[in-house]
């Protein structure tokens, strides 16, 4: 048995460039600055803390393959250069809306798993010195056969 994890993790990065063009689109944790438009597919905030979770179990007591479900933590982020925090918080979900439409274009991520989707979303809006900042941490729930 293989995971999906990293396929899936492939393929959502794969996806978001597709559908955000001109916008950031980071595997992981930034380690150069940041654009102020972001994706971080697989993204906590906190090193070390992990991305991925996943539970596996075997489906109807059959030998293989094995059920996947996970979370993948992501982020999408908007900066504005000024402190209009509603034009940031419209940015950062106008974000979100478009990486959702392709998900939902084909939930199976090319029949790679049986059903990705959006499942937790938490928004933070900050305003700093800089301007408004919006931030949503979001998470991409994978139900997947291990392969």
């Amino acid at each position: 048995m293989a995971s999906t994890i990293p396929a899936v993790l492939d393929e959502l990065l794969a996806r978001a460039r597709l559908a955000l063009p001109g916008v950031q689109v980071l595997d992981g944790q930034p380690t150069t600055d940041t654009e102020p438009d972001v994706i971080a597919i697989g993204f906590t905030g906190a090193p070390g803390e992990p991305v991925v979770e996943a539970t596996e179990e075997r489906a109807q007591l059959a030998a293989s393959p094995d059920r996947e479900r996970y979370d993948v933590t992501c982020l999408a982020s908007a900066w504005i250069g000024d402190d209009d925090a509603r034009k940031a918080r419209d940015r950062a979900f106008e974000l979100l809306e478009t990486f959702r439409a392709e998900l939902q274009r084909d939930s199976t991520l090319g029949g790679l798993v049986l059903s990705a989707r959006l499942a937790v979303i938490s928004f933070a809006p900050e305003q700093t010195s800089q301007g408004a900042v919006a931030t949503i941490r979001f998470a991409v729930r994978i139900d997947a056969f291990a392969r």
